[in-house]
């Protein structure tokens, strides 16, 4: 499903705990890559290890990812309270995930044309 977008098996894993918060997706990459280091060191272990297994057009893409896709899952929690129901968050999250899977498409089709043309 994600193979489109660019995503490697790592990639798609560590997107589910980061619908918590933006932020833990690093951390998540870590746990995914097995990395030993501290949560401060986490990042800069993780450097090297996405060189090697990542493209451009891959980083590129989860970029455009994260621009476009829901902030968190506190944020349809508030939408649902603050509209009573339920119709909207599921609007709201199928409308972002849709437009964050398109723009991340998009993203890596282009990205790898132009850097393979």
């Amino acid at each position: 499903m994600f193979e489109p977008i660019g995503f490697n098996w790592q990639i798609s894993l560590a997107l589910v705990p980061g619908m918590a918060a933006r932020e833990i997706a690093v951390s998540a990459l870590g746990t995914v890559y097995a990395l030993s280091a501290s949560a401060e060191d986490a990042a800069q272990a993780l450097t090297p290890l996405i060189a090697q297994s990542w493209s451009l057009p891959t980083a590129l893409s989860l970029l455009a990812w994260f621009v476009f896709a829901p902030q968190c899952l506190a944020t349809l929690a508030a939408v649902r309270r603050e509209t009573g129901g339920l119709r909207m968050p599921l609007i709201m999250a199928g409308y972002l995930f849709g437009l964050a899977y398109l723009a991340s498409f998009v993203t890596f089709r282009v990205s790898g044309w132009l850097l393979a043309g």
